[in-house]
């Protein structure tokens, strides 16, 4: 081999390290970027009117003789359907009551045929509306403008051995559906085939156990989130129903719950929190750090007294079912 041909075979080897050093450097670069960045990237997507920063008052349905729902003896859990329609039950009647968006006239769901009948929750799924009847441990189903189609669950077969009091209810968008269970501090997780998927909690004050689960709500990744109200805390779970986290607790300095109930997420991952023994509504964000509270600062017409349940509209308006008012108040919610 010739000197020259040498030469440029060392070059060659040469400039091969070179590159891949500054590869490897490159890579390294980047990794610490981007583990600095991930953070501030996702606060960034959320900073542009995504974080609730007040609710305005807007109005309040009040028990008065002249409401075409009165009266409202046992105001309960509530939610908003996907063009608006706000349901209210009232678990002392009997009745759930809808209100429509389009010309604000309020009308009542049919009355199922058996008894007793409790409804204290309701959600939507898909294009039904799911009722919780507490005294039948059922779910009733309905259509969207209150006809009764069936009971779609009988809460009493999904374990015989158990006989669950149901407190509180969610759907998320794949047909799974939570039930807060009082009877046995847990939560039952339904697949979407209605059979029971998991149970998670139990009795106790542990991070894992429940002291009365009192709502219960769907994040946008498919996990959930727990009102412990006699623990005085929030408990997240991951999607596959293993728990991740707690907010509040007995010992937590600064807790802003008493006793926390009712509860709703918006489009944005934001949880609102009703807790009845505070007389309010507190405000999340979607890591459950808590943003504010209102209460008693506000005026008489506008504040909460004992709110139950929360539901957000997809307008970005927020629902307070208060059962000392027997009321329902309408908030409207700022984001920045």
């Amino acid at each position: 081999m010739t000197a020259p041909a040498t030469a440029r075979r060392r070059c060659v080897r040469s400039r091969r390290r070179v590159a891949v050093a500054i590869a490897v450097i490159g890579l390294l670069a980047g990794g610490c970027a981007g583990g600095a960045s991930r953070a501030p990237r996702e606060e960034a997507v959320r900073s542009a009117g995504s974080t609730p920063v007040v609710l305005t008052f807007l109005t309040s349905y009040e028990n008065v003789p002249s409401a075409s729902y009165y009266p409202l003896d046992g105001i309960a859990g509530c939610c908003f359907g996907p063009d608006g329609t706000l349901l209210v039950c009232d678990e002392k009647r009997g009745v759930v009551h809808a209100l429509d968006p389009r010309n604000l006239d309020w009308y009542e769901f049919d009355a199922p045929p058996m008894r007793p009948y409790q409804p204290i929750d309701a959600a939507y799924d898909g294009l039904k509306v799911l009722v919780l009847d507490r005294a039948g441990s059922a779910v009733q189903r309905y259509e969207v403008r209150g006809a009764w189609l069936d009971q779609l669950v009988d809460l009493r077969q999904l374990d015989p051995g158990n006989h669950p009091l149901a407190n509180a209810m969610a759907v998320d968008r794949d047909g799974r559906m939570l039930i807060a269970d009082g009877a046995s501090q847990q939560i039952l997780m339904l697949d979407s085939f209605l059979s029971l998927h998991l149970r998670a909690g139990g009795p106790g004050t542990v991070s894992d156990q429940f002291r009365e689960p009192s709502g219960v709500a769907f994040m946008a990744d498919g996990g959930f989130v727990v009102a412990d109200r006699d623990n005085r805390r929030l408990c997240r779970y991951g999607r596959n129903g293993f728990f991740e986290d707690v907010v509040g607790g007995d010992f937590a300095v600064d807790n802003p719950f008493v006793a926390p109930q009712g509860l709703d997420v918006d489009r944005f991952g934001n949880v609102y929190v009703a807790d009845p023994a505070a007389g309010r509504v507190h405000v999340l964000d979607h890591r459950l750090r808590l943003l504010f509270s209102i209460g008693p600062e506000l005026s008489l017409q506008a504040a909460p007294v004992v709110p139950v349940d929360v539901a957000v509209s997809p307008d970005g308006v927020l629902a307070v079912t208060d059962r000392s008012r027997a009321a329902i108040l309408l908030y409207r919610i700022t984001y920045e």
